[in-house]
């Protein structure tokens, strides 16, 4: 395996605030490649800490940035966020902040309440391709229809934070009608290695499950090394950190029975 895991810099992100962690990784990207640095960014998090759950905790539904420790999505989309932040002429961590906020709301960002926050991985990328911050490839790229009955959320709602508020489950369950009415692809894992030459770095990765009610198990960016294969950056559960996959992405996902394939994403 290439070394591209090991640590960047020693300096220590648990005493920094996220502003300062977000400032010095813009002001050392200033000159990179706008279509570059989404991933540059992220590989700069390499071996930060996992963390589970950085979103709950709160008694009522606020923005939460951390940039000092990750679960695969709040990864995913502070890098994202910070991408779409370098685009532009603010890059203020205020701008950044509105960024993520879009991201991971529904209606532009809008926070009202829990519901508003958009949890399933299908619909996130549905919802961005609408508004314009997205491009779902999936399709181009030879997947498949997919269609499955989302509704993870509703039919194990006791694992939520909210296990009593049943208006809340009603609304989740609208939520769950709405994305269950939205057409999908994805590319079998069977596919993944004969369809790897039309990844580009950085492409935003969503893995399909088989579990029942659930659409994406897993997500990160895609990464192209120096043997030339696909891997995956993300962070990663089961290493408790922010990594690259010690195998090419088609293996990673080949070796989990749970796992059926992808669906890909990039900034527009």
């Amino acid at each position: 395996m290439l070394s591209i895991n090991n640590p960047l810099n020693s300096r220590p992100f648990q005493q920094e605030t996220d502003e300062e962690i977000y400032n010095r990784k813009v002001q050392n990207a200033k000159g990179v490649a706008l279509d570059d640095f989404t991933l540059n960014i992220a590989k700069s998090f390499l071996n930060r800490p996992y963390k589970a759950h950085t979103l709950e905790g709160n008694q009522n539904e606020k923005l939460v940035t951390n940039l000092r420790e990750f679960d695969c999505s709040t990864f995913v989309e502070s890098c994202i966020a910070m991408g779409l932040t370098y685009r532009k002429d603010d890059i203020s961590f205020d701008k950044f902040k509105k960024y993520l906020q879009r991201l991971r709301y529904y209606k532009n960002g809008k926070i009202k309440g829990y519901e508003s926050r958009i949890n399933y991985f299908s619909d996130w990328l549905y919802t961005h391709e609408e508004d314009g911050l997205l491009q779902d490839v999936t399709a181009s790229m030879g997947g498949v229809e997919w269609k499955k009955d989302i509704n993870f959320m509703s039919t194990h709602w006791n694992k939520y934070p909210f296990p009593k508020d049943n208006e809340l489950l009603e609304k989740i369950k609208k939520i769950e009608e709405k994305v269950n009415g939205q057409s999908f692809t994805y590319i079998p894992k069977a596919n993944i290695k004969s369809i790897e030459n039309q990844f580009l770095n950085g492409d935003i990765i969503g893995i399909t499950t088989n579990v029942d009610g659930l659409d994406i198990a897993h997500e990160g960016f895609a990464i192209r090394l120096q043997d030339k294969r696909v891997y995956l950056l993300h962070a990663s559960s089961d290493f408790k950190r922010v990594m690259v996959s010690d195998k090419p992405l088609s293996d990673y996902i080949a070796k989990n029975k749970n796992q059926t394939g992808i669906m890909v994403a990039r900034l527009k």
